[in-house]
């Protein structure tokens, strides 16, 4: 579980607008942690498993990669990119893969 998810550093402005989403892992060990504990939370498995977590800086390559890797899970062929399993509905991600920037 500490594996499977990314801790993400955002501005605080962004942080208040989705309401502490980049705090992620903690809501992956067990989804019953209220939003306003999850940065004590985080905090906590820091200081305990720290080497073991995935953590990244708000930057643009963090924001395309966000916003352009959606992979949705088929049975028949375990997760794919949704641009790769809907091709004709991923206009919008297309579109971010070229007019977003490619830097940090």
């Amino acid at each position: 579980q500490l594996n499977g998810t990314v801790h993400c550093d955002y501005h605080r402005w962004i942080e208040i607008l989705c309401h502490d989403i980049n705090v992620h892992i903690p809501h992956h060990i067990s989804p019953r942690i209220p939003s306003y504990n999850l940065r004590a939370a985080h905090q906590r498995l820091r200081e305990n498993w720290g080497k073991y977590l995935n953590e990244a800086t708000w930057n643009w390559r963090l924001m395309k990669t966000i916003l352009t890797m959606c992979h949705v899970y088929s049975k028949e062929q375990n997760y794919l990119p949704f641009d790769q399993l809907a091709p004709e509905e991923s206009y919008p991600i297309t579109f971010l893969k070229k007019v977003m920037p490619d830097y940090a």
